[in-house]
């Protein structure tokens, strides 16, 4: 199990109502435990009830939720938690308790019980237990809500919360294998790297995918320092904009600004184009795509044979890296990179062509 507010799972969260300088609820998520100690507190005038609702990265199959309740001389007595599934958009409450203590454990009354307590609860906390009618909703759960209607002569506070689970079954594959790799249970495995190890082809390990470790076809340094491919960047904010959030660093869960923005790395994305053609002829890159040009542009195509063998540039007349255009005149890889980048022609007969129809010749 995980806990699926650790910030390396790039949880979100926000209140309904205003705290105190320096015990914001994003303290309760930050990755930086002197933050995270702080926990949050209200404003010094705020009265119950409060609601904190928490954004998870995927579906999770909730086993329980931990909570200490108490910050400094602030004391908690009384919380409500609701859900919200995939399926359902509408918060159902899943467990309410009165109690005294400083804190309190929530949990799935099908795995545990008053004997068998979960990993993380102690004796000065009490158990509670989910509503057995609502198993379906915490069984796949994409935000919570914890409500503090009740305090004992105190502001609405919260010292840290963690919600242990797995990802739901709705989860598709990709999806609970990216949560184990970013906890650390293990790198995904990648039918890629098995076969280039077999055809003795070392990848290195600056040219692949910080996210899903395949090799990259237009390398994207992103602010939090890590690179991915650019369609994994694109499939991340597709994701993103489907649950009406704004495009962020996957890493960090921080909001792209004009300052802090991804860039594309050309140096490295020289290096791969460079290491794809000199490796062309080995099976493990046969598959791989290979792109040409400035950002903008798409992947070449490639093929092998030809009965051309004398082809040349028709500007330097280098045999070698050529790229066969629609004309079916050939250019080496650098000549091809200087013709104009908006509407480029062919030397010989002048014809307009787009850069993404070059096709890589093997000669």
């Amino acid at each position: 199990m995980y806990n699926f507010l650790d910030p390396k799972l790039m949880p979100k969260v926000s209140c309904n109502a205003p705290s105190t300088d320096n015990y914001e609820p994003t303290n309760l998520i930050s990755d930086k435990e002197a933050i995270r100690a702080r926990g949050y507190l209200a404003y010094t005038v705020t009265m119950p009830p409060v609601h904190l609702e928490f954004e998870f990265l995927c579906p999770v199959n909730i086993s329980y939720i931990s909570l200490h309740t108490t910050v400094g001389a602030q004391k908690c007595t009384g919380v409500e938690v609701f859900a919200r599934s995939s399926s359902n958009p509408s918060y159902t409450s899943i467990g309410r308790a009165v109690y005294n203590s400083a804190g309190l454990t929530f949990c799935n009354s099908r795995k545990y019980s008053k004997t068998n307590a979960p990993p993380h609860h102690d004796s000065t906390k009490e158990l509670f237990f989910f509503k057995s009618d609502t198993f379906r909703i915490f069984s796949d759960m994409t935000f919570l809500k914890i409500v503090i209607f009740r305090t004992e002569r105190s502001v609405p506070c919260l010292a840290w919360i963690k919600v242990f689970g797995n990802p739901s079954r709705t989860c598709s594959k990709t999806t609970t294998d990216t949560i184990d790799k970013i906890m650390g249970r293990g790198p995904v495995q990648i039918i890629q790297d098995t076969t280039a190890e077999k055809s003795g082809l070392q990848i290195p390990e600056d040219f692949t995918d910080d996210l899903t470790c395949e090799i990259m076809t237009i390398p994207m340094t992103l602010p939090s320092g890590k690179t991915v491919d650019r369609d994994t960047l694109e499939k991340h904010i597709e994701n993103e904009k489907s649950f009406g959030r704004r495009p962020c660093d996957p890493f960090t869960g921080l909001n792209f600004t004009e300052s802090r923005k991804p860039v594309m790395n050309i140096a490295l994305k020289s290096r791969i184009d460079m290491f794809l053609l000199q490796n062309s002829n080995n099976p493990i890159t046969f598959g791989l795509k290979r792109t040409l040009g400035s950002e903008g542009t798409k992947s070449c195509k490639r093929f092998k044979n030809s009965d051309e063998a004398s082809s040349k540039c028709c500007v330097c007349s280098k045999s070698e890296q050529l790229y066969a255009i629609p004309c079916q005149h050939f250019y080496c890889r650098s000549c091809l990179c200087l013709l104009s980048s908006k509407t480029p022609q062919c030397n010989v007969c002048k014809t307009e062509f787009s850069k993404c129809d070059a096709t890589c010749y093997h000669n």
